[in-house]
C-alpha cells in the first residue's frame, strides 16, 4: 500500500479535494473571481496528477465505489454554466493519446464537471477508509487521466487561459456576467461587425 500512500498522493488528494470544493461554491463567486481560480487550482490539479506513481502491476483487491449520480454532475454542470454565463460555449477536446481525427466539442461547463466527477469519487473513496477501495480509485484515476479527463482538463486549461486575460472578463454586469451592450465600439463599422459575428460564432 506504501505506493498508494505516499506523499504525492496525499498532495494530490487535497489539491483534489480543494478542486471540489471551489466548483461546488462556484455561485459564491463573481464571474471573474471564478474563472482565474479555476485556472489556476486546474493547473495545480493537472500538476500533481503528473507527479502520481503509476504501479501497474498491483494486484487489485476491490473496486471503486461511485459516488456521484447523473443528478449530481448536472447539478455541478449547471451551476458552473450559470456562473460562467456567454463564456460557456463549446471547446474542442484534443485527444493526445488518440488517433481520431474527429475533434471532440464539449461544453466548458462540461469539461469542468468531468474533471470534477473523475476527482469526486476518488476523493469518496479515499474518505470511505477502506484501501482497496482507495487503491481502485487510484488507479482508475490514473488510466482515465490519460484517456479521457487529462485531455478534457488541458483543453479547459486553454480555454481559461484565454479568459483569463481577455481584457472583457472584468466587464461584468450585477450578476457577474458580460454585458454585450457594454462592448465598446472601435470606431470602424465594419470592423465592429466582423467581431461581433465572431463573437457570435464562438
Amino acid at each position: 500500500m506504501e505506493v498508494f500512500l505516499d506523499k504525492g498522493t496525499m498532495e494530490f488528494l487535497t489539491v483534489a479535494s480543494e478542486y471540489c470544493a471551489f466548483v461546488e461554491k462556484a455561485r459564491k463567486f463573481s464571474r471573474t473571481d471564478f474563472v482565474t481560480k479555476l485556472h489556476k487550482i486546474l493547473a495545480l490539479v493537472y500538476l500533481k496528477m503528473t507527479l502520481l506513481k503509476d504501479d501497474p502491476d498491483y494486484d487489485l483487491m476491490g473496486e471503486p465505489e461511485a459516488f456521484l449520480s447523473e443528478y449530481d454532475y448536472e447539478h455541478i454542470r449547471s451551476i458552473v454554466s450559470a456562473r460562467l454565463g456567454s463564456l460557456d460555449h463549446y471547446i474542442d477536446i484534443d485527444h493526445a493519446t488518440s488517433y481520431d481525427d474527429e475533434a471532440e466539442q464539449m461544453e466548458v461547463s462540461q469539461c469542468v464537471a468531468d474533471v470534477y466527477h473523475n476527482l469526486k469519487n476518488f476523493v469518496e473513496n479515499f474518505h470511505t477508509g477502506s484501501e482497496d477501495a482507495a487503491s481502485a480509485s487510484r488507479q482508475e484515476l490514473i488510466a482515465d487521466f490519460r484517456d479521457t479527463w487529462g485531455p478534457r482538463a488541458l483543453s479547459l486549461l486553454l480555454a481559461l487561459h484565454t479568459f483569463v486575460y481577455s481584457p472583457d472578463l472584468d466587464d461584468e454586469d450585477d450578476d457577474g456576467f458580460v454585458a454585450n451592450s457594454t462592448r465598446k465600439s472601435t470606431g470602424n463599422t465594419l470592423l465592429d461587425n466582423y467581431m461581433e459575428s465572431y463573437r457570435n460564432r464562438n
